[in-house]
């Protein structure tokens, strides 16, 4: 009878591979009429058909760079800002499971600029900021070259240098030693070597206090004492 044409089952394909995917052997079997294969063939058809997978050698990217050749193939894109901006940086988020939940790349930025109003198409300009001349007062060699300085937070420690200014007034407290064989001149405020070296200053003022009470004793003995009488006549 005619409500029996077209009702037959599909056969099942044992290879599996060649196998065309219809969508009407999904419908029950008094829908799979003439009518509905026409229509479902020409549109749900042809987006359950296997994918073919085509080999493509070509370049992504700009084609200012230096590595440019004129014979280069390079992929299209449905407009050339989308071709001039393919590798521009983008912006995505994710969820705990991977995810994409958000996606924005440098032409929606532009879009989206574009929706609000901006009808400026230099890009320069665009992205352009404000800019201020600052002055921080700060030394430069130590703000750039801060690895060859080494940092004190407290400062250096105090040095403390005797007879070095003029305001400073120097004064040695000269004392007689005896040892066993000799006599030696002990100056204080060191007063641990014995006939000391002394450095004086041009300009500074130095003041000896002589504790010798036997000096004139061992006058002919010693010989830091012509040096001591000449300091002495010189201040």
């Amino acid at each position: 009878m005619a409500y029996d044409n077209d009702q037959n089952e599909f056969p099942i394909n044992p290879d599996g591979e060649n196998e065309k995917r219809t969508s009407l052997s999904h419908l029950p079997r008094y829908f799979r009429t003439p009518a509905n294969k026409k229509f479902l063939t020409s549109t749900l058809d042809q987006l359950i058909q296997p994918g073919v997978v085509e080999k493509l050698n070509a370049y992504y990217g700009r084609k200012d760079a230096k590595a440019y050749a004129a014979d280069d193939n390079y992929v299209g894109d449905v407009t050339k800002t989308r071709e001039d901006y393919q590798l521009e940086p983008a912006l995505v988020l994710k969820d705990d499971i991977d995810n994409v939940t958000y996606y924005k790349d440098y032409n929606d930025y532009i879009n989206q600029l574009r929706s609000f109003g901006n009808t400026n198409k230099d890009h320069s300009k665009i992205n352009a900021q404000e800019y201020y001349a600052w002055n921080p007062h700060i030394d430069w060699d130590k703000f750039v070259n801060f690895r060859e300085y080494y940092w004190l937070p407290s400062g250096p420690q105090i040095l403390s240098i005797f007879g070095q200014s003029k305001e400073i007034v120097s004064t040695f407290k000269v004392s007689l030693e005896e040892n066993d064989d000799n006599v030696a001149y002990k100056f204080t405020p060191t007063g641990l070597t014995q006939n000391p070296t002394l450095k004086l200053y041009k300009g500074q003022t130095y003041i000896f206090e002589i504790d010798c009470p036997d000096i004139l004793l061992h006058s002919q003995q010693t010989k830091p004492l012509p040096l001591v009488k000449q300091l002495l006549l010189k201040q």
